[in-house]
């Protein structure tokens, strides 16, 4: 059980005077925006191995200041946020272990596992300083400090991960620091999250790569091949959406991550090796059965909850197949202050309506953006 947690008032005091952001990218850059705009940290310094990444962030005050040391960035830090991947993260933990860090001084991270950097940082750190594992359930298609957004933790399940016998005070002020982000904090063990997060993102996305790889030779076919890339950009596009991810860090999350990803692949395979067999019914009530039992359960799973896959905002609309109406549509968002992250056509058929589709970076963003559409004349369409 956690501490009960006193939310901040506006007219309080920061709860942090000085943080360090490690890393600054999409979720170093947005943390950092949202922890400012929402009052949680008076003074945010970034350092990152890329200095321009850092001078950046400071010109679109994403940060207040930036440094090239990690020496100079964490002097005097209350608050210490490793936004780097999990391997670089392991390796930074081991030259944070050997600066002089204020004392109480909370220490936490945004990786994808949790169980090796836990590990590490328990091993080297000091006493007197706090680190407690965090992954926030977010993210972007996008990547680098500007694509950072201060609402990208709205409803996000922010997973917290504190070592027994972490400081109760430590704990409530650095939940308090999330709640302050509009995400919402679920505790568990490292190796709890591990093997959760194994079964809903990092073999997910092995599989979609899988998939867009077996697609892949297919197209090199000599005589049919055209047809497989020419097919895929539709449903296919949509299904295999999250192989699209940088190829580095999923190496790195999968490594982090092994032990448990070989158990449930050899579980997939037990899997595949059912479907097979269901293939030889005559009458296909297995297979029935099978899809039916997904669908059940996959309809069932929460909406208003963001978890560790991207959410998709999208909506698609039917617009005449005739020049001007995607910037009639971009123009009507513009015109009303929403936030289009993109527009892409569907598909598009003579003499008839084309299907249109819009993306945005939040749920607010999409329901404002269909009720503009709506009361303009377009037909709307959510899209599960």
């Amino acid at each position: 059980m956690r501490p009960a947690v006193q939310k901040a008032k506006a007219e309080e005091a920061p709860l942090f005077a000085k943080g360090v952001i490690i890393g600054c990218g999409l979720i170093g850059g947005s943390l950092a925006l949202a922890l400012r705009e929402n009052g949680a940290v008076q003074h945010l310094a970034a350092v990152d191995s890329n200095p321009s990444s850092c001078e950046l962030a400071v010109e679109l005050g994403v940060v207040d200041a930036a440094y090239s040391t990690l020496r100079e960035a964490v002097t005097d830090a209350d608050l210490i946020v490793f936004a780097a991947p999990v391997r670089q993260t392991c390796e930074l933990l081991a030259k944070l272990a050997a600066l002089p860090l204020k004392p109480g001084c909370i220490v936490t991270d945004v990786c994808s596992t949790k169980a090796e950097v836990c590990a590490q940082a328990a091993r080297l750190l000091p006493s007197g300083v706090h680190f407690i594992g965090g992954h926030p359930m977010a993210g972007s298609e996008k990547s680098g400090v500007k694509a950072a957004n201060a609402r990208l933790f709205e409803n996000a399940v922010y997973v917290l991960t504190p070592p027994e016998g972490t400081d109760a005070d430590a704990f409530a002020k650095l939940v308090q620091a999330i709640e302050s982000v509009k995400a919402q904090v679920l505790v568990l063990e490292p190796a709890v999250h591990d093997r959760v997060v194994a079964a809903i993102s990092h073999v997910p996305h092995i599989i979609a790569a899988q998939l867009v790889d077996q697609v892949m030779r297919l197209s090199g076919h000599p005589e049919h091949g055209g047809l497989y890339t020419k097919l895929a950009a539709g449903g296919f596009r949509d299904v295999t959406r999250i192989a699209s991810g940088n190829a580095q860090m999923w190496r790195d999350i999968v490594l982090s991550n092994r032990d448990v990803i070989r158990e449930l692949l050899v579980d997939w395979q037990v899997g595949v090796a059912d479907l097979l067999a269901k293939l030889d019914e005559s009458e296909g009530g297995g297979l029935q059965s099978f899809f039916h039992e997904a669908a059940a359960f996959r309809d069932a799973l929460p909406t208003k909850l963001r978890g560790a896959v991207r959410s998709v905002y999208e909506i698609s609309i039917d617009a005449p197949d005739e020049p001007g109406v995607i910037g009639k549509v971009a123009t009507l968002m513009g015109i009303h202050g929403i936030n289009l992250n993109g527009v892409g056509l569907i598909e598009s058929r003579e003499e008839d309506n084309g299907q249109v589709l819009l993306s945005y970076r939040s749920k607010r963003d999409m329901e404002q953006g269909a009720h503009v559409l709506l009361i303009n004349g377009f037909q709307v369409y959510f899209r599960d």
